[in-house]
């Protein structure tokens, strides 16, 4: 008799099978990247060396030593006056000897997020239950998933993002043959990893990694290129064309969502995040109030569980640690926050 730690029957092994999903899912980069006023092909060149980044193939400083004129032609300004993110550093700049040698400015992330109003970082706030010091994590177990989509949609109420925006999706697929027929779900957020290509990528610093563990999209930053959203290995970014439900919602664009503790009021015109890439953010919002993410709070099958990475003793750093747990995309070296139970 097998126990609740060993791979359960009726989920695919690991690697191959649901990396696939992923992959199914993807938009195709140089389609993305053609609805924009960017350089396609720097936009796919430096996706694919941010992850090289992130697999420990290439360092940040040699990354940006490739690119900064080409940045600083494509991008002026928005990219002189930001520092160059490295996702190898813990403050998440190359060091200031190889920044001074080349055209963009000499700081840190921290640099960027003080830039923010004060209280709009969306670190900046705790609740008092917490101490700010946790690493949030998701452990999403898929024997327990039984593919409702409650997660999608509490996350679109939530978050009340637009058409073509949803930052949580379930991705579903069948295996065997009638009768015998099996279902795989897997539900996926953005993996808010702990060595973000999407960061790295970022050639006006719009993302960075919060202390907590979340990735941050700077939203008054952004400049919409999507070079980010072609670098995640996940699919997990999306762009804000600035459509709105209100056909079959009124006023659907009267209120956003105070994401990363920021309340923008209503969608109109070109204001972000218009025109700017989004994505999970762990409804840091909530998090900040003690509450747990949307999609967690209203699973039915209980099947996602929320808390400290950090904590050896919390549940979801053991549920981490179990021999079911697994990454997706172990390969591409991201080391996500997310992480799911066969």
């Amino acid at each position: 008799m097998s126990s609740r730690d060993d791979p359960q029957p009726g989920v695919p092994d690991v690697g191959r099978e649901i990396d696939a999903m992923v992959d199914d899912e993807a938009a195709d980069a140089r389609e993305e990247l053609s609805k924009t006023d960017h350089d396609t092909d720097l936009g796919i060149a430096m996706a694919e060396d941010a992850k090289r980044v992130s697999r420990g193939e290439l360092s940040a400083e040699a990354y940006w030593e490739r690119y900064d004129e080409a940045a600083d032609r494509e991008f002026g300004d928005a990219y002189r006056e930001t520092p160059n993110p490295s996702i190898e550093s813990d403050d998440q700049t190359i060091d200031a000897g190889a920044a001074d040698a080349m055209s963009c400015s000499v700081g840190s992330m921290d640099s960027v997020a003080c830039d923010l109003p004060a209280g709009e970082s969306g670190d900046a706030a705790v609740d008092s239950e917490s101490d700010g010091d946790e690493r949030w994590g998701m452990v999403i177990d898929l024997e327990k998933c039984v593919g409702c989509d409650s997660c999608t949609v509490a996350c679109k109420a939530e978050n009340r993002t637009p058409p073509g925006v949803s930052y949580n999706v379930v991705m579903e697929e069948e295996h065997g043959d009638f009768p015998d027929v099996t279902r795989t779900n897997v539900p996926r957020p953005c993996m808010q990893c702990e060595n973000p290509p999407c960061v790295q990528v970022c050639p006006v610093s719009a993302t960075y990694k919060m202390d907590n563990g979340v990735v941050n999209v700077d939203y008054d930053r952004c400049i919409g290129c999507r070079y980010c959203m072609i670098a995640c290995p996940y699919g997990a970014r999306y762009f804000d064309f600035g459509e709105n439900y209100d056909d079959e919602v009124a006023e659907a664009g009267e209120v956003t969502s105070p994401e990363y503790g920021v309340d923008r009021g209503k969608r109109e015109g070109d204001e972000s995040p218009v025109g700017n890439v989004r994505k999970c953010s762990f409804c840091t919002h909530r998090l900040e109030r003690g509450e747990e993410p949307a999609c967690v709070e209203t699973c039915i099958g209980d099947a996602r569980n929320m808390g400290d990475l950090d904590d050896p003793d919390s549940e979801v750093s053991e549920m981490a640690d179990s021999p079911r747990a697994f990454q997706l995309k172990e390969h591409e070296g991201t080391d996500p926050n997310v992480h799911y139970l066969r």
